[in-house]
C-alpha cells in the first residue's frame, strides 16, 4: 500500500508520514524542520546595486544626457542578477553603469569584456551614452 500524503488524511497519519521520510539516515543524527524555517523568508526585488565598491567611495554624480568616453578607466567590481539583462560595472571615478541592453549578443560581450577587465585589472575606455549605460568597452 503506497503512502501519500493527503489534505483528508488524518492528522495522525499526515505526521507518521512526515516523520519516515524526514528520518534521519544515520543514527543520532539531529532533525530539522527545514519547512518551518523556509514559511518565514523574505525575498526583496533589487533592479541595481546598492553598493559602493571598496575601492571606490566617492563616486561622481550620474549626469545624464550627454554621450562620452572616459579613457584610462578601471572596472572595479561588476554585479547582477537573475534579472533579464540586468547587469552593472563600477567604473573607477564614476560609480556603477549599467550595461547597454540593445540587443543580447551585445549585452553578453559587454559583459564578458566587463567581467574580463575586472579579473585582470585592466585599463578600460568606455562610452557612457545619454542613457547613462555602457554602450561600447575597449580593453587594453
Amino acid at each position: 500500500m503506497s503512502r501519500t500524503k493527503t489534505a483528508d488524511a488524518p492528522a495522525a497519519v499526515q505526521e507518521a508520514i512526515r516523520t519516515e521520510t524526514t528520518a534521519p539516515k544515520a543514527a543520532g543524527a539531529p532533525m530539522m524542520d527545514v519547512s518551518a524555517l523556509l514559511g518565514e523568508t523574505i525575498v526583496e526585488r533589487v533592479n541595481r546595486p546598492a553598493m559602493t565598491p571598496p575601492s571606490d567611495p566617492a563616486a561622481e554624480a550620474d549626469e545624464i544626457g550627454i554621450t562620452a568616453w572616459h579613457n584610462g578607466k578601471k572596472i572595479t567590481a561588476t554585479w547582477c542578477n537573475a534579472s533579464n539583462r540586468n547587469a552593472y560595472a563600477a567604473i573607477d571615478g564614476l560609480g556603477w553603469k549599467r550595461l547597454s541592453d540593445a540587443n543580447d549578443s551585445a549585452y553578453l560581450t559587454l559583459t564578458m569584456l566587463a567581467a574580463h577587465a575586472e579579473q585582470t585589472n585592466a585599463t578600460v575606455n568606455v562610452e557612457i551614452g545619454a542613457d547613462n549605460e555602457i554602450h561600447q568597452i575597449y580593453v587594453w
